[in-house]
């Protein structure tokens, strides 16, 4: 039998396949309020004569930034590109003591603490809602209503408006502006919210809110944790450039049985330009996660500290290598969720891994929510316990 010529490869398809095989860094450091890549870089800032190599975050320095913990890509064109992206947000939020001071030693020794994941759509999300019919956590317009229950909410798309947010400055770089609607009333940023409810609250705001001029267009949007517990140990890990800047907001709670507890809100791509596909050999989120894995071994170089890690990872199955190489990072985690987070997608995952400690997911607590409470993603939530 006589095979048939294949036809020529065109240059489109050769280069698909040259890239295919593609790698680029995911290799992370921990980087200071202003990133720069020498010692001599450092000094020609000092003097105000680098323009090469230095990248500037104002929002690592500003207001509480300065006490966090800042994680980024060695890689240059990642860190040139995120300090583009950062130049147009406000400064970082961390209000570690909740309204009531909130400790799990006043409950029994099986108590339980949970943890939610939700994507709130810019604002569009009901978080007062939510808070009330999710986690039987009441918060009026006479403020917080005290309840036994303790919890973490893990946020993205977070939303804020504050004068604290500088206007667009010729260089930034953003996405276009979302103001979705809330189902129950005008949108209330995540500072109000954690104000209101008497929540701690970490913010670190990845990008702005669009760059028309303006005071009421004032606004970033990134990820967040609140919680009923006090929050610790602030950290924020820019994980590799891929579309547009994203921030892992990290912070530890002391949880049941006074076990510390990690918390990691996270947010991937869901798809960059062409030429990032190619760069990449397509493996985007997968570079974007690998970098967060990296800084959290820099944080915990022996895994020995129980962590939760969710968020909307904008995944379009449950079988993705991201999705794959989390739960071999993350070894406690429940079953990965079937059920459709977003339309008919599963964007949205809870990770776990108890490291040294006793720390459980309690049977049947894994779950997603009927309602998206006017957000485009629906939330999941499990609980921990010891047993």
């Amino acid at each position: 039998m006589v095979g048939r010529r294949l036809p020529p490869l065109g240059p489109f398809a050769l280069v698909v396949i040259l890239c295919a095989s593609c790698t680029v860094s995911h290799r992370m450091q921990p980087v200071g309020p202003i990133d720069v890549r020498s010692q001599a870089g450092a000094v020609a800032m000092v003097e105000g004569t680098a323009e090469h190599g230095a990248y500037p975050c104002e929002a690592r320095r500003e207001g509480a930034g300065d006490g966090v913990r800042w994680f980024g890509p060695q890689r240059e064109p990642d860190r040139r590109a995120l300090a583009d992206w950062c130049a147009g947000v406000g400064p970082v939020e961390f209000r570690p003591q909740p309204a009531f001071g909130g400790s799990p030693s006043s409950q029994s020794p099986d108590s339980t603490f949970t943890v939610a994941t939700w994507n709130v759509h810019v604002g569009g999300g009901d978080l007062i809602g939510f808070l009330q019919d999710e986690l039987e956590y009441g918060c009026d317009a006479q403020g917080p209503r005290k309840r036994n229950r303790h919890f973490a909410l893990l946020v993205q798309e977070a939303h804020r408006a504050s004068s604290a947010v500088p206007e667009a400055s010729e260089g930034a770089v953003s996405r276009k502006r979302i103001a979705a609607t809330p189902p129950n009333g005008p949108r209330r940023d995540i500072v109000q919210i954690a104000e209101r409810c008497g929540l701690a609250l970490f913010y670190v705001p990845s990008m702005r809110n669009g760059l028309a001029p303006g005071e009421s267009d004032r606004e970033d949007r990134g990820s967040a944790i609140l919680s009923t517990l006090p929050l610790a140990d602030p950290i924020a890990i820019e994980v590799p450039f891929e579309a547009q800047r994203r921030v892992a907001v990290v912070a530890s709670v002391r949880g049941p049985g006074d076990t510390v507890l990690r918390l990691a809100s996270v947010h991937y791509d869901v798809a960059g330009n062409i030429l990032r596909v190619l760069g990449t050999g397509g493996s985007m989120r997968v570079r974007q996660n690998d970098g967060l894995t990296e800084a959290l071994d820099l944080v915990d170089p022996e895994r020995d500290t129980p962590i939760v890690v969710a968020g909307d990872l904008n995944t379009w199955s449950y079988r993705e290598t991201v999705v794959q190489r989390m739960l071999e990072t993350y070894p406690d985690s429940p079953p990965p969720g079937k059920e459709k987070t977003r339309g008919d997608w599963p964007p949205d995952h809870l990770f776990f891994r108890a490291g040294g400690s006793a720390l459980g997911l309690v049977e049947g607590s894994y779950r997603v929510t009927e309602d998206a409470f006017g957000s485009d993603h629906k939330a999941r939530l499990a609980t921990l316990s010891v047993p």
